[in-house]
């Protein structure tokens, strides 16, 4: 049987698959390209090259946000993008969106493939796929029952890049575990954030004289030092990449944003955080996240282009060559956005879906355009207008991403109050130790009224809240979904959340839809 009919029949069964699926209402975001790639176990391989562009977003969080603000850019300057946009990010879902991108004669509707890579199936899925543009948010410590230790992920997407060496790398500078993937390529470029509302100084980016700080300093949660003389984030965080990736040597900060994140340096070797070739700084974060992108122009940049000077069909936009081909005191220019998201995590999934979209030639007023007007994908901080009040739903899996959350909300005014859903399901992560390593002691504070311990693991987070110190008379357990719900519904609160784990996370909107309303937010 010839591999272009194993590979129609694959078509065919998974819009079956597919069919059943939408009529018996279930997502149907995987079991199609489960089923077809049984039928063609190679069909990602022969898929992707019909696509002029075929790219990939990968890392521990934010892989979802900047993937649809990037499949939302490139549409906005008329370029077709074929993506898993509702986070199913291994081998079967990465199929499926390209299955239900196929037309009838075989032939792909878009240009561009924009995949979604779960970190620990970038083997299999880049070995496949062949993108030719790689983004990586960060590493974080994350299901380590299924992922084990950070070294293993890292290992993993070392060798998946190595095997791509004509591919361009699009790295969160701001994380020594990201960084470390770079290994001496020459198609690189450099996304971070800068000390809090610091501009570009004369002496480069991120060069400055801030007070430098050991990357395990204030570990323990008493006495952790003040977020003001380090940058943007606590001292008492988790620091996941402490050591230096090249000599073993204990990171030095000159001032951290949160987790392992922010301007570091090895004391012994020179490795240090590369510099910035897109840095942002300025930010304002309310109700709208508002910050200036410096971006370093090149001699030898793709051109811009947008919705109305579209490549024609059958075209191609060239990559922007990288730094290291470029004089490296290159000029410098500010793009200032503007788009309705919130919290200081999502800074670094604007910037990196900017970063990409430029490097792509999408110009500075189509991406300002499309950042104004974006929607966050299901979950992500998501809002509805439920028992008469704004309810934010948001997914949380391990300790950073859940801190990032947390301080979000509790910076917001007003009285609130929670559900908080932990599963442990396979798409969860069985392994639920990381609620003991999360910031959980923040939900003492005076503004939250109540706690709602939901989904299968609720007694145990509820224990979990009592050793954090969390009043008990503020702790309730309700495990059942539609229960959590009436409970919270009940509270004399001013703002509601729903912080749920995957397996959680799409009932909790459906149900918030159809008890509420969604809420669109856009920025004018």
């Amino acid at each position: 049987m010839s591999a272009w009919f194993r590979l129609n029949l694959a078509l065919l069964t998974a819009r079956l698959v597919a069919a059943a699926c939408n009529l018996f209402h279930y997502p149907g975001t995987s079991l199609p390209g489960v089923v077809a790639l049984n039928v063609c176990p190679n069909a990602v391989n022969l898929m992707t090259p019909a696509y002029e562009r075929v790219l990939a977003v990968t890392g521990t969080n934010g892989k979802t946000t900047t993937a649809n603000l990037l499949a939302h850019f490139l549409r906005a300057a008329g370029r077709p993008v074929a993506h898993n946009a509702m986070g199913a990010n291994m081998l079967p879902g990465v199929a499926t969106a390209l299955f239900q991108d196929r037309q009838f004669n075989g032939q792909p509707r878009s240009r561009i493939a924009l995949l979604e890579v779960d970190e620990g199936s970038v083997g299999k899925v880049f070995a496949a796929a062949r993108p030719e543009l790689v983004i990586v948010t960060n590493y974080f410590r994350d299901q380590l029952d299924r992922y084990w230790e950070m070294e293993r992920t890292i290992a993993l997407l070392r060798e998946a890049v190595a095997a791509l060496p004509r591919a361009t790398l699009v790295l969160n500078a701001d994380d020594p575990l990201v960084v470390a993937v770079d290994q001496g390529r020459a198609q690189v470029r450099y996304f971070g954030v800068l000390k809090e509302n610091r501009p570009v100084s004369e002496n480069g980016i991120g060069q400055g004289a801030q007070r430098a700080v050991a990357a395990d300093g204030g570990a323990g949660r008493q006495g952790c030092e003040p977020a003001a003389t380090t940058g943007t984030a606590s001292t008492c965080e988790t620091r996941e990449g402490r050591f230096c990736q090249r000599c073993g040597t204990a990171l030095t900060y000159n001032y951290f944003h949160f987790g392992q994140l922010g301007d570091y340096f090895c004391s012994n070797c020179g490795f240090r955080r590369p510099e910035l070739d897109y840095a942002a700084w300025g930010i304002s974060e309310n109700e709208l996240l508002c910050m200036s992108v410096s971006i370093r122009d090149t001699s030898a940049s793709a051109p811009d282009y947008d919705a109305a000077s579209a490549v024609p069909l059958g075209g191609t936009v060239p990559l922007r060559k990288s730094k290291q081909q470029t004089a490296p005191d290159g000029e410098r220019r500010e793009l200032k956005l503007t788009a309705p998201l919130r919290g200081f995590f999502n800074v670094y999934n604007v910037l990196a879906a900017t970063a990409a979209a430029k490097e792509l030639g999408v110009s500075d007023k189509v991406i300002q355009f499309a950042a104004r007007c974006y929607k966050p994908a299901t979950g992500r901080m998501e809002d509805f207008e439920f028992a008469g009040r704004r309810c934010t739903l948001a997914l949380i899996k391990n300790p950073v991403g859940a801190n990032e959350v947390l301080k979000t909300l509790i910076q917001t005014g007003g009285a609130k109050a929670l559900v908080i859903a932990i599963n442990d399901l396979a798409a969860d992560g069985r392994d639920v130790s990381w609620l003991w390593d999360a910031d959980f002691a923040c939900l003492a504070d005076p503004s939250v009224g109540k706690v709602i311990c939901a989904g299968l693991r609720a007694a145990d987070f509820a224990v979990c809240l009592k050793y954090a110190g969390v009043p008990l008379e503020r702790i309730e357990v309700a495990p059942e979904r539609p229960a959590s719900l009436r409970r919270l519904a009940a509270q004399q609160a001013d703002k509601l959340y729903v912080l749920a784990t995957y397996t959680n996370l799409f009932d909790y909107a459906r149900l918030l839809g159809r008890l509420g309303s969604a809420v669109e937010q856009h920025a004018h």
